[in-house]
């Protein structure tokens, strides 16, 4: 017998998995058992450990977006912000995004500030059933953007939840191409070296080993989650055997699993002292994102306070990478002022000028500007007539 191929979502095919045009025909009482059967048969799903929000990417349309993120141009989406009139906004459409269908089964789990989904799913939340039936109810407007005709009944809800809770986000990987076609040495005949202390889902992994370099060029990541291997592996597979004949020179990755705070002061750190030509990371802003909540090496749960983060974790970073970095060597930070540490951006710059950087150049990490947020944010930009809402990335140089 053939195996059962995976199924592209939770619940795809079962008598669940109704279209959404039926689905918003419902009255009022049919939503009602709808949702509520759909939250029970999540939870379900949730205790076979078989949850993930992101659909399965098949190969070919991977590979397609593999292809198109290594051959764009690297400014291909670099835009002038008309409010500063500044090229220095970085797009949300660029391409390289399929490299999250290789964490799709654990980078839901993330606790947000909107809470911990899967408890909110398992316990049936009141907040929760109400935005579901704000959702699918087609005479409620709130939130038709985000029901898209093609698209399953249940597939909606699962990408209304990865989008609405913010799990599922993860760093551009054409943008650390960028980054890395912007900053990496060209003429110099040696091997290069990319390190990130925060490894996160693998976006600046796919997106620095995809620069055009004739060169060797090698990542080297460092993050508390061993459980992410496999989802570095099957990208590093990617870029070494199918993209072989993509990219100019030979590429090469390094992880270690531990925390950056622990790590630089290993002797494995040492053999990387003034060694790196590029550094881009981002780093958990504090408490907004908890990618493990049970992961006790996660740097907001080891530091409490904020304070007490920015002592241990932040100044270790940015000093750290201080001293990783050769004469000359860049620092790309991408980080944001969150709820729970209103001061991220401003200790960027002086924990950076403590250390020794200083500052060369600035850009904006475009994302979508939804309604919830409009008006709550001081940090937007506009390209074509179009607002969105933007992260900083801070580049500094040793």
């Amino acid at each position: 017998m053939r195996p059962l191929r995976e199924p592209d979502y939770p619940l795809q095919g079962s008598a669940l998995d109704l279209p959404l045009e039926e689905v918003l025909l419902f009255t009022q009482r049919r939503r009602m058992s709808f949702i509520l059967r759909l939250l029970d048969a999540l939870s379900d799903v949730i205790d076979k450990n078989e949850m993930a929000l992101k659909a399965r990417i098949p190969l070919d349309r991977e590979m397609r977006d593999l292809r198109r993120l290594v051959r764009a141009p690297h400014d291909k989406y670099l835009y002038l912000d008309e409010r500063t009139y500044k090229r220095n906004v970085l797009a949300k459409d660029s391409p390289g995004g399929t490299h999250t269908y290789w964490s799709r089964k654990f980078m839901w789990r993330m606790t947000t500030k909107r809470g911990d989904l899967s408890k909110l799913i398992s316990s049936k939340s009141p907040a929760l059933i109400r935005k579901l039936d704000k959702l699918l109810d087609g005479e409620n407007p709130s939130l038709s953007l985000h029901r898209r005709d093609n698209l399953p009944a249940v597939r909606t809800v699962l990408t209304f939840m990865q989008m609405d809770w913010g799990v599922g986000c993860a760093f551009p990987p054409f943008h650390a191409r960028f980054f890395a076609e912007t900053y990496l040495p060209r003429h110099v005949d040696r091997d290069l070296l990319v390190l990130d202390p925060c490894a996160g889902w693998g976006g600046r992994l796919l997106g620095s080993l995809t620069v055009q370099r004739d060169q060797k060029v090698t990542y080297v990541g460092i993050d508390p989650e061993r459980r992410n291997r496999e989802a570095y592996e099957g990208i590093l597979r990617r870029v070494r055997i199918y993209l072989k004949n993509e990219i100019r020179g030979p590429r090469e990755a390094f992880f270690y699993f531990r925390p950056f705070e622990d790590w630089i002061r290993s002797k494995s750190a040492s053999r990387y002292s003034e060694q790196v030509d590029l550094v881009v990371t981002s780093p958990p802003y504090f408490a907004a994102e908890i990618y493990n909540n049970q992961n006790e090496k996660q740097s907001a749960n080891r530091y409490p306070t904020y304070d007490i983060w920015r002592e241990h974790f932040y100044r270790t970073l940015v000093n750290g990478v201080y001293n990783l970095l050769r004469d000359g060597g860049v620092f790309v930070l991408n980080i944001a002022d969150v709820a729970s540490a209103r001061s991220l951006e401003r200790d960027a710059r002086y924990l950076a000028k403590d250390a020794g950087f200083r500052s060369i150049d600035f850009f904006k990490l475009a994302m979508p500007l939804l309604p919830s947020v409009r008006g709550k944010t001081r940090h937007v930009v506009t390209v074509d007539g179009k607002d969105f809402k933007y992260e900083p990335c801070f580049v500094f140089q040793k």
